[in-house]
């Protein structure tokens, strides 16, 4: 039975392969964004919660670096990992600023735009070649962005822009992983992105650890497999296609966060919001499609 779900899965296409394992990533994407909304509705800031996030996951990988007598964590680029922690921390900073400035649906609209940025870095970078259907996307994607944001509306929220901008630094972390995804083991890339939070974040907070509520400790565990669960999916979505196809499966977080932002925030997304998403999902859409002759 394993054996033939493996062979299934081999005989996808390499970016329909990365599109599933981004969708994996979304969904724990938007489950990490959940308990870190309710951590900071306790009073918690965003970088004691990504200190506390750092931490958690780094005790769980504690037994894999002892079995491996460290093995699994050596690199033959740390520089390249020096260089991607300066987008992850970026990145998880922004992130966690605007889930606690924005609805949950809004924030992961403007955080799932790093499918559409990562289209030109791909072929400024990578040396990708995206037939037109892809760049057609991009132009659908960023309208509905537009239309989200409201440029000029009163509604508007400077947490937006954050958020684009935590889109861009998650897009060049996807570059610099899909350029060494081939090399470093997973666990490496997981170990060394989670170092660089731990650092960065116990600095601006004195390495303390937040007093989390008893009631909210089954968040916890919870917390570090979702955010494990982000990096080890983008790992090997990149692995297996185009970076800038497999992003295409981050469309799916327009389906998870509102879902759990109605369930548990007693969020309900507006109209502007809706009509962008459409589009959001539309020139992903466009972006996802692979002509006859252009399949990875």
């Amino acid at each position: 039975m394993v054996q033939t779900m493996v062979r299934r899965w081999q005989a996808l296409q390499g970016n329909t392969r990365g599109v599933l394992l981004v969708v994996m990533a979304m969904l724990c994407w938007s489950v990490l964004d959940a308990c870190n909304k309710q951590l900071m509705a306790q009073g918690l800031v965003p970088k004691q919660v990504l200190f506390l996030q750092a931490s958690i996951v780094l005790c769980m990988l504690m037994p894999v670096w002892v079995a491996t007598k460290g093995r699994v964590v050596r690199s033959r680029k740390p520089l390249i990992h020096v260089l991607r922690a300066g987008f992850i921390v970026t990145s998880a900073w922004c992130a966690a600023y605007a889930v606690s400035h924005l609805p949950l649906a809004e924030a992961s609209a403007f955080l799932m735009t790093g499918s559409l940025f990562m289209l030109p870095l791909g072929v400024f970078f990578l040396g990708e070649k995206p037939h037109w259907l892809r760049w057609t996307g991009v132009a659908v994607g960023f309208g509905g962005v537009l239309v989200i944001l409201q440029p000029g509306a009163g509604a508007f929220h400077p947490a937006a822009l954050v958020a684009l901008l935590g889109a861009l630094m998650e897009s060049m972390l996807g570059i610099v992983l899909k350029k060494y995804s081939g090399t470093e083991h997973p666990i490496a890339v997981l170990t060394w992105s989670q170092v660089a939070c731990w650092l960065t974040f116990g600095l601006f907070t004195g390495f303390a650890l937040p007093a989390v509520p008893a009631n909210l400790w089954p968040l916890l565990p919870v917390v570090g497999m979702a955010a494990a669960g982000i990096y080890l999916g983008y790992f090997f979505a990149y692995r297996a296609g185009d970076a800038s196809a497999v992003e295409a499966g981050s469309f799916s977080l327009l389906l998870f966060s509102p879902a759990l932002g109605a369930v548990f925030f007693a969020e309900t997304p507006d109209a502007a919001f809706w009509s962008g998403a459409g589009l959001l999902v539309c020139g992903i859409a466009l972006v996802i499609i692979e002509p006859k002759g252009h399949a990875h």
